[in-house]
């Protein structure tokens, strides 16, 4: 459970909500709260597309979903991690001995 995080839904853009719809998306059970989310374990990760949004943050949360994710997960829209964090895809790539 996350709870406080209520200033998140008015940044650039409402990350709670993002986030609940990308790990959703996945085959998370979670749910949105007024100021924050609630996650059910359910046995792991699938894969799946997800949206970054622009946002960097988002990006780099599918990104590492994909690395323990069941199936291939995609990130519509990785570019926006450069942002904040270049090179990662090739960071994670090694990391996880694939090409």
């Amino acid at each position: 459970m996350v709870r406080g995080a209520g200033e998140l839904r008015v940044k650039e853009s409402d990350r709670l909500t993002a986030t609940v719809e990308l790990l959703g998306a996945l085959g998370v059970g979670i749910r949105a709260t007024d100021d924050g989310f609630v996650v059910r374990g359910a046995g792991g990760l699938r894969g799946g597309l997800v949206h970054s949004r622009g946002d960097h943050r988002l990006a780099l949360l599918g990104a590492v979903a994909g690395l323990v994710a069941q199936g291939p997960v995609t990130v519509a829209g990785f570019e926006a991690a450069d942002v904040s964090f270049p090179g990662f895809q090739d960071l994670a790539r090694q990391a996880v001995g694939r090409p």
